[in-house]
């Protein structure tokens, strides 16, 4: 269904998504992924694959004409200390810049979040995101309400998500500053991928938020933690930035 969506894209060249599960993380499949992320961001491929399988599923965006890889996006679940709830990890972002602007992160992650409601009707769900400044812009510019990660907050709520972030650090081998909620992950921005970006993108509302609690991210190695929930006004809002990017 969601192929047919992107066919119907005013876009070209056109673009497929593929699912794989964990059990489908074939070395060969993730040595592609890895040699396209290579391109955008600095990684060893063993700190890659390390990351990679810890996540449930991975979305493959493909070119159509081509069969080639431009992007892709792992998701998972995991449990969290407050009564029917949730968290959806979003994993790698990756995107070929010739291909952003077309909702294809956004779509992704609605895909995963219905498909997890389907299966749990009644569960609430809290997506926690460690993003670069170009992942955090083509989440945060799609919400209505958002909010950075504070070590320090005292709400229940709150304290859950501190505790998920600091899981989250262990698992990965991430560093977590107690001091900032910024996150080390020792991924470095090409400059390369930086150039690729006016000063206008920088300049954006979202950029400047971002940069403000991450003020050395192009060199710094540290993502910005950040989450929200998927409540009504974030699902509308959400849903109506794909449908003005897919058309």
């Amino acid at each position: 269904m969601l192929n047919m969506l992107l066919v119907r894209s005013r876009h070209l060249p056109r673009v497929t998504m593929h699912a794989w599960h964990r059990e489908q993380y074939t070395e060969a499949r993730l040595r592609e992924l890895h040699a396209f992320s290579a391109r955008l961001m600095a990684e060893d491929f063993g700190h890659f694959q390390i990351h990679a399988r810890t996540n449930d599923v991975v979305h493959v965006f493909r070119r159509a004409d081509t069969n080639d890889v431009i992007g892709f996006q792992f998701w998972r679940t995991a449990d969290m200390p407050l009564p029917r709830s949730r968290i959806i990890l979003g994993g790698k972002l990756r995107i070929d810049p010739a291909f952003r602007n077309r909702g294809l992160h956004l779509l992704s992650g609605l895909a995963f979040f219905l498909q997890q409601k389907l299966r749990h009707p009644f569960v609430r769900y809290y997506r926690l995101s460690m993003a670069s400044i170009f992942g955090f812009v083509s989440i945060a510019d799609s919400l209505r309400e958002y909010r950075f990660l504070d070590l320090r907050a005292a709400g229940k709520v709150e304290q859950a998500i501190a505790g998920s972030f600091r899981r989250l650090a262990l698992e990965n081998d991430f560093e977590l500053d107690e001091r900032t909620g910024a996150m080390f992950v020792n991924i470095f921005m090409t400059p390369e991928t930086l150039e690729r970006y006016p000063q206008a993108y920088f300049d954006k509302a979202a950029a400047r938020a971002y940069a403000t609690v991450n003020p050395e991210f192009r060199s710094n190695g540290c993502f910005v933690n950040f989450w929200f929930r998927f409540t009504f006004r974030n699902l509308l809002a959400m849903v109506r930035q794909i449908n003005r990017k897919l058309r």
